[in-house]
């Protein structure tokens, strides 16, 4: 395969023999490299045919803003989830894990912490996946040298369960993504918003409102508890969104005859203005 463009140190677009774009991974793939060199088979480790435009453009996207060793930190804990547990997994995960990687470390260097108050029950009920996230949190910590807290190997194995194409959860899963799918569009009428599909932002937003409806079905929604100053200080920069969220509201209950909580609204609430401003 012949370099197009070198998207970072681990990863770079090219042409294969019959003239097809491509995006390969590889540890260092990019290092050095310019555009016409002729890439030997051992220097590939992951190859990202095209024929997927949403993954690959949304990879191209991300990799001219996030740091080259998060590619190769997800990489190497999603072949740890392929060898050690047989995940068959889609190939999202690449743009998702490194993502939520990257800006899990951001937030932990920033003194933020998000709470996942059901790491336990995680750690129970889905062993394997959680198993990878404590694989991410070590190889985050050997990398980077930053020590995400525990909490984040249950936000990572969430990934995972919704990565794999022939999973135990997928009746579920045809769920959450039908209930995902009306709160997209409850939030799209809303703003008379388009969303652009290709970008990060929507990729982040996105990400959230899944991880979001897939608590609220398994019955592992944040608790009610949320500091009222924290709240109200939301509430006041956001109430438009915080109506928004109302409406949403009304919605999950007639699906799932359940109330969303207060911390759900709240994070729900920033995401969706963080897509409003990106849009």
């Amino acid at each position: 395969m012949r370099i197009v463009k070198v998207l970072n140190n681990s990863l770079i677009l090219a042409l294969d023999d019959e003239g097809n774009e491509n995006i390969l991974m590889g540890k260092g793939i990019g290092f050095h490299k310019a555009t016409g060199y002729e890439l030997k088979k051992d220097e590939v480790e992951k190859v990202f045919v095209l024929k997927d435009r949403a993954v690959s453009r949304s990879i191209i996207r991300l990799a001219a803003d996030t740091d080259s060793v998060y590619f190769e930190i997800s990489k190497s804990v999603i072949d740890y989830a392929k060898r050690t547990h047989h995940m068959e997994l889609m190939d999202h995960i690449y743009l998702s894990l490194t993502d939520h990687i990257a800006y899990a470390v951001k937030r932990c260097e920033s003194g933020i912490v998000l709470p996942n108050f059901y790491s336990q029950d995680m750690k129970r009920f889905n062993p394997n996946e959680y198993d990878v996230g404590k694989c991410a949190i070590m190889l985050v910590e050997h990398e980077k040298g930053v020590k995400l807290p525990e909490d984040e190997a249950g936000n990572i194995a969430y990934h995972f369960i919704n990565a794999q194409v022939n999973n135990p959860y997928n009746e579920q899963n045809r769920r959450i993504s039908r209930i995902t799918e009306g709160i997209l569009n409850i939030v799209k009428y809303y703003y008379h918003m388009v969303y652009n599909e290709d970008s990060i932002s929507y990729s982040r937003y996105l990400t959230h409102v899944r991880l979001f409806v897939q608590r609220l079905v398994t019955g592992q929604q944040l608790p009610e508890n949320v500091e009222k100053v924290l709240y109200d200080s939301v509430a006041s920069a956001c109430e438009s969104e915080f109506s928004c969220v109302d409406a949403i509201e009304e919605y999950i209950f007639k699906e799932t005859s359940t109330k969303m909580t207060g911390q759900e609204k709240l994070y729900l609430a920033v995401h969706i203005n963080r897509i409003r401003t990106s849009s």
